[in-house]
């Protein structure tokens, strides 16, 4: 039996279409059923014929491009030099709480579609639909523009409502609350905000990630680099190439975009006050 590839998850879960997964790779469809069909890539396939890819096949499917376009293997030389794959299944639902039902919130509340919302900011209808639906891969700059939209920041959009409190805020050597995926290659770790002063996140951005664009928002910001090394252009400036232990500080006025041009994991400390982002 033939496979479809539109199958909906449900709201909210990682269950990923194949439109979904070429979204998030830059990988066409074509090649990512070519891959399927060669055994490269195991979705989960329902008893109905559907295709359902999980975010591994995000990590997967650009090893497999790497592979292929770097290193120039064939397919027979791609299967022996990947490693087995696990069994595949979707993953659970995550409930409620994540961005793309916290969007789909915000729309419905707003009396829009998809098509009008689409209209509203500039971002293409099926990408909207695709984030409602997974979660996952949503810019910065297209984040921006929805906050900016609905009258709110990243931080409110991307994560839970802080707790308005007096209290000293204490995180753990642990680690904070991690706000959902923005993109492949990028993870933003929630320290602290005091919602009124100040907005304190580490960032883990991997070699090659970068911002999709250069963005603004009010306030001013400041950048530490606790590992590795993070270029910023400011205002379409000659590029500023922060290496680990050197900072900078800026209006966050003004149109500001960012990479990972190096070989490791960048780590950061990264602050905005008031919390605008």
């Amino acid at each position: 039996m033939g496979t479809a590839d539109d199958e909906n998850g449900g709201n909210g879960t990682r269950v990923l279409r194949i439109s979904d997964l070429s979204r998030l790779t830059g990988i066409p469809v074509s090649t990512l059923r070519y891959w399927c069909d060669q055994n490269l890539l195991t979705p989960h396939v329902t008893p109905t014929g559907h295709r359902q890819f999980e975010q591994r096949h995000v990590a997967e499917a650009l090893n497999i491009q790497r592979l292929r376009k770097v290193q120039g293997l064939s397919i027979t030389a791609v299967k022996s030099a990947m490693p087995a794959p696990p069994p595949a299944a979707p993953e659970p639902a995550e409930g409620g709480n994540t961005v793309g039902e916290h969007l789909r919130r915000l729309r419905l509340a707003a009396k829009l579609t998809l098509r009008e919302l689409s209209q509203r900011t500039g971002i293409d209808q099926s990408v909207l639909a695709s984030i409602e639906r997974t979660s996952l891969g949503v810019s910065i700059p297209q984040a921006k523009e929805l906050a900016r939209y609905f009258g709110l920041t990243l931080t409110d959009l991307m994560a839970d409502a802080a707790e308005q409190s007096q209290r000293p805020v204490l995180t753990p050597a642990s680690g904070g609350p991690l706000q959902p995926t923005l993109g492949s290659g990028l993870r933003i770790e929630q320290m602290a905000s005091g919602r009124g002063m100040m907005d304190c996140q580490r960032w883990f951005i991997e070699p090659g990630i970068n911002s999709h664009g250069a963005y603004d928002h009010d306030g001013e910001e400041f950048i530490y680099v606790l590992f590795g090394q993070l270029s910023i252009t400011i205002e379409g400036e000659e590029p500023h190439l922060l290496r680990q232990g050197e900072s900078i500080y800026f209006r966050s006025s003004l149109k500001h975009a960012w990479s990972n041009p190096g070989r490791t994991t960048t780590v950061l400390l990264w602050v905005n006050t008031p919390p605008t982002f």
